[in-house]
């Protein structure tokens, strides 16, 4: 396949392969880290605020005010990505709730700690609320530290992690685009400094086939080339003397059978007045 493409598309193959896997690799790896990186900030800011819930609504949760949780549950939704907020009893009966239901399933287990579900639009975090959340945002109060109040319930969707990801793709793509045209435009230009001279080379070359020995190349503005045509140049001048030399050789060889000829026609003509009688004058 090499073999058959000109220099300019190898020079564009030569340039643009390399680049263009070290750009999509480069791309491709920092673009995952970056989605990596949002998801990570996804499930912290979850965490973050489901622990910054606990405690703002243990007291609520002591004694059941489900106005109060519902006005909670409302004004968390303004937080960036939280699609949906409940507040559970102890037995998970719900107590408030606010926007739609949520995607997925609840988190498997009566864990102490916050547990989370994940899925592909959402992520679903459950956190116990113990009565050492109330004492934070009230009195202390004697025994109730391990006591459950109830569970934290808030559901983060993925919609603004994949926007900002696809964002993020989108700018790494158009960046490497730019780099591709880029090298392929300066990949042009090298492949016409390269052939632009090969052919000026051409045009004296096919003169130099015709005959005409006298074509000389004026430099072509590279050490290299200039080389090549000084070495055209006196392949040119060498032929030309060559072609001198033998012309003088040629005309020399036919002066002298011409005169040979001459002088034989002479002494034919002698002999032929001898045989009659006559006689032959000398000739030099």
């Amino acid at each position: 396949m090499l073999r058959r493409m000109g220099i300019k598309g190898r020079v564009l193959l030569l340039t643009l392969l390399p680049t263009t896997l070290m750009a999509l690799l480069l791309g491709g790896y920092f673009t995952w880290m970056q989605l990596s990186e949002l998801q990570t900030q996804l499930l912290q800011r979850g965490e973050m605020i489901a622990e910054q819930l606990a405690p703002l609504v243990a007291p609520a949760l002591s004694t059941r005010n489900t106005d109060l949780l519902e006005r909670i549950a409302t004004q968390s939704l303004e937080q960036p990505d939280v699609r949906a907020v409940s507040f559970l009893a102890p037995d998970r009966s719900p107590l408030a709730h606010a926007r739609p239901t949520m995607l997925n399933q609840p988190p498997v287990g009566n864990s102490s700690h916050l547990v989370a579900a994940s899925g592909n639009d959402a992520t679903r975090y459950l956190l116990p609320v113990f009565g050492r959340h109330r004492n934070l945002a009230g009195e202390l109060i004697p025994d109730e530290a391990d006591r459950l109040l109830g569970w934290v319930e808030v559901e983060l969707s993925h919609n603004g992690m994949l926007l900002r990801g696809y964002r993020s793709l989108f700018a790494s793509l158009l960046l490497i685009a730019i780099g591709l045209i880029c090298t392929a435009a300066l990949a042009v230009r090298i492949s016409r400094t390269i052939n632009s001279p090969i052919g000026q080379i051409k045009q004296p070359v096919a003169q130099l086939k015709d005959g005409n020995l006298e074509t000389c190349l004026a430099p072509l503005g590279s050490q290299e080339l200039d080389q090549l045509a000084s070495g055209i140049n006196r392949m040119a001048e060498t032929l030309q003397n060559a072609q001198e030399e033998l012309q003088h050789s040629i005309d020399q060889a036919t002066e002298d059978v011409r005169q040979n000829l001459e002088t034989a026609a002479r002494r034919n003509d002698c002999r032929a007045v001898g045989a009659v009688g006559g006689s032959c004058p000398e000739h030099a």
